[in-house]
Formats: structure tokens, sequence, C-alpha cells
């Protein structure tokens, strides 16, 4: 009892800026701590990652996407091809660009593109990389999991740009055959 009466004294004769001031050391130390502890470095999935070639994700960007931020009615296409990628909006408008396949930077996480609108008005670069791998048990087999290829696609106005991922603008599309 008395070791109680002994903090609560100490409690109430602690000068209050004296408090303040230990409050905000141990606020720092455990924000410090949150940040480091959240902060730990995550390697983006790779085109040869074990997961990405499994589920039977394609090695290159070539073949049809479906935007995943498309609605039920309303989708979004990506055809890659071997020198062109059109882009297909909701209304079936199309934007067509044109590279040169010699002139992909590939790296293991990514893949990058410069393309020249068709009507060569226009400079976009591209950033492709293997996003996400999602796997969904089926309602029949409840042992089987269906996997899906998605890429993120980055569009940036320079190269330079992309350096410093100041991207324009990003969408998410998965592989249409799977």
């Amino acid at each position: 009892m008395v070791k109680v009466e002994n903090f609560w004294l100490k409690l109430i004769s602690v000068d209050f800026f004296e408090f303040k001031s230990l409050l905000k050391v141990l606020i720092s130390i455990c924000l410090f701590f949150f940040i480091v502890v959240s902060a730990s470095s995550v390697s983006a999935l790779d085109w040869n990652d074990k997961e990405w070639v499994e589920a039977g994700c394609p090695s290159s960007i070539f073949g049809e996407w479906v935007s995943t931020e498309a609605g039920i009615n309303s989708k979004h296409l990506l055809n890659i091809y071997q020198n062109k990628i059109i882009f297909i909006n909701n209304n079936n408008l199309e934007k067509k660009y044109s590279f040169n396949p010699k002139n992909i930077l590939k790296s293991s996480s990514y893949l990058g593109v410069r393309l020249q609108h068709v009507n060569k008005d226009k400079t976009v670069y591209l950033k492709i990389r293997p996003h996400l791998v999602r796997s969904k048990t089926t309602a029949k087999h409840m042992n089987r999991t269906i996997q899906s290829c998605f890429i993120k696609v980055f569009k940036f106005e320079f190269k330079n740009f992309a350096k410093h991922d100041k991207y324009l603008d990003w969408e998410i599309y998965k592989l249409k055959n799977n």
C-alpha cells in the first residue's frame, strides 16, 4: 500500500511540462518503431517468379488484356502486338501506338516501352510490370484454385519521368485468355 501511495504522490508532484516532454519522447519512439517495422522493403513480382510462371502467365507483354477497373458492361481493352499497342475504351474508340520491339527496356520487374501515336502527334512511355496472381477457389472444385494474370501499366509523358515514377496514369489489366 505504501508503494501505491508513493507512486501517486510522485505522479501528482511531477511537473506538467516535464510530463509533456516525456510524452513527446515516448510518442516519437513509438512512431519511429512503427515506421521502421511497416516500411520493410518488398520486392516487386518478377516476370520469372515461380508464382507468375506456375499460374501460366506469359513471360512477355504480348496478348489481349482487359481492364480490372471496367464495369460489367464496359471494358477497357489493351491489345499488345509485336510492334503496336491499341487502347480501346468503353465507346470502342481506339488509340493506336507503334513501337520498335528492339527498344523495349527489359528489367526483371518491368518492361519499358516508348510508344509513338500512329498520327505521330504524341509520344507516350509505358512501364508494364506483373502485378498480381490472384487465386480463388471454385465452387465445383473446392481444392482447386484458379489463378489469373494481371499487369500494371504506368503511363508517362517522358522517359525521364519514368525514371522517377512521375506517371500520368496507371491501370491494372487482366489477361483475357485466363
